[in-house]
């Protein structure tokens, strides 16, 4: 019997960092990754240079700290902790617990996940916090500008079945 497994036929990844005055987001529109809904396994990745701030000499800076060459994605592989019913018309939020690795630093993490049924296949929305300095990395300043420890990361994608 095969398994029912989505795929990412689209999809947004993106993170949101606030400076001293104000903030930016960078994100990518390569998100990819799949789903297998019977046991709940996944496994979404982001290539790094992927990841466009709106600033050429931003996004250069950000690729140098995230050592793109060295790490090239982004990731977070892992289990949803409760079943998804693919069939229900409404939206389900699902705790998924994996592992979320950036720039070679992997931790234990958990994050709502929301789904909701499209006529296309799923719609999957997630939004998180995390300190970058749990990865190693040290919070980049710019003049008398540092940018602050906490950044939201998020998805939006709709997944397909394969």
């Amino acid at each position: 019997m095969k398994s029912q497994t989505y795929d990412v036929a689209n999809g947004t990844a993106f993170f949101r960092a606030k400076i001293s005055i104000n903030s930016y987001t960078g994100e990518s529109k390569e998100l990819k990754g799949h789903l297998d809904v019977d046991t709940g396994e996944f496994e979404f990745h982001v290539a790094v240079n992927s990841i466009d701030t709106g600033i050429n000499k931003r996004n250069e800076h950000m690729f140098e700290l995230l050592k793109s060459k060295e790490y090239t994605y982004v990731t977070f592989k892992g289990t949803l902790e409760q079943p998804l019913d693919v069939e229900s018309l409404g939206s389900q939020t699902i705790t998924a617990r994996g592992t979320f690795t950036l720039v070679g630093t992997s931790k234990e993490v958990s994050i709502p996940l929301e789904f909701s049924k499209e006529k296309d296949g799923l719609r999957l929305k997630a939004s998180w916090k995390l300190l970058i300095t749990d990865y190693n990395l040290e919070p980049p300043t710019k003049a008398l500008m540092k940018v602050k420890d906490e950044h939201e990361m998020g998805v939006d994608a709709l997944l397909r079945k394969d």
